[in-house]
């Protein structure tokens, strides 16, 4: 399921750079409100695979036009509306539930520097399911997707980008343990379709700031288009999951620009 949300807001507010970390926890906020539970295990958990976390949701840029860029600041919006869009797997039973939870919300965004960004939720609007099938489709990534890997004599995960030797390979491996962690999960049909993918360049990265155990620390990205051979499931998860890891923190949010018929 992905919602598209209006927020409503005073003009010309100023959103910093980063943002994301507030729009995860106003997330959080408002499934925990109906559901507590739901809320602790995203935040805490999510949903496990073979010792692997995922949260399962995702969202994309906080986005208005027209709007200035200031550097090392933020960016100025200079309408009183923008949008937001955050997806989330989910069965479809529970589609209108979830979007009901952010209706006519009033919620403050708190950012560091003191900066507080009051908004209203003025619409919700269950965004219409691609018809997903077996095979090629082509992809964007909008946010940079995060993949790393643990490495010996590193004490963290090591990034890897897209010139590595083995970015497909993680990247498909993630996905697949995304879909299998996911409640939509019903086997194994997968096992035997080869999944593979392409990167088309420009490839370009993008950093986050995204608190960690009390502290704020950098996150490298990577922004380019892709083509994905791969099962209706696979792409289904991928659309609404998002690429690589910290979806949860806006990073990963995809488009698709076509399906091969």
């Amino acid at each position: 399921m992905r919602l598209k949300i209006t927020l409503e807001h005073d003009a010309s507010i100023i959103v910093p750079w980063d943002y994301q970390y507030a729009i995860q926890q106003w997330i959080y906020q408002t499934i925990s409100k109906a559901d507590d539970t739901l809320a602790t295990m995203l935040h805490d958990h999510g949903y496990g695979y073979e010792g692997k976390s995922f949260k399962l949701f995702s969202f994309g840029p906080w986005s208005c036009y027209p709007y200035d860029k200031i550097k090392d600041v933020g960016m100025r919006f200079r309408t009183s509306q923008s949008f937001l869009e955050i997806s989330f797997v989910l069965p479809s039973v529970l589609s209108t539930f979830v979007s009901g939870l952010f209706q006519d919300q009033k919620h403050t965004f708190y950012f560091k520097g003191n900066i507080t960004i009051p908004v209203v939720t003025s619409q919700i609007e269950i965004l219409p399911e691609p018809i997903f099938s077996d095979g090629l489709a082509t992809y964007k990534i909008i946010t940079g997707a995060r993949i790393s890997v643990g490495e010996e004599g590193h004490e963290h995960a090591q990034y890897k980008g897209p010139d590595d030797e083995n970015y497909d390979f993680l990247f498909i491996q993630n996905l697949v343990n995304k879909h299998r962690s996911s409640l939509l999960y019903k086997g194994e049909p997968t096992q035997e379709y080869i999944i593979g993918m392409q990167i088309f360049d420009p490839v370009k990265t993008q950093m986050f700031t995204v608190p960690k155990d009390g502290n704020l620390i950098k996150m490298k990205g990577y922004k380019f288009g892709f083509e994905l051979n791969a099962p209706a499931e696979i792409h289904r998860t991928l659309y609404y999951a998002g690429a690589g890891e910290e979806c949860s923190l806006g990073m990963g949010w995809v488009e698709i620009v076509q399906f091969e018929r």
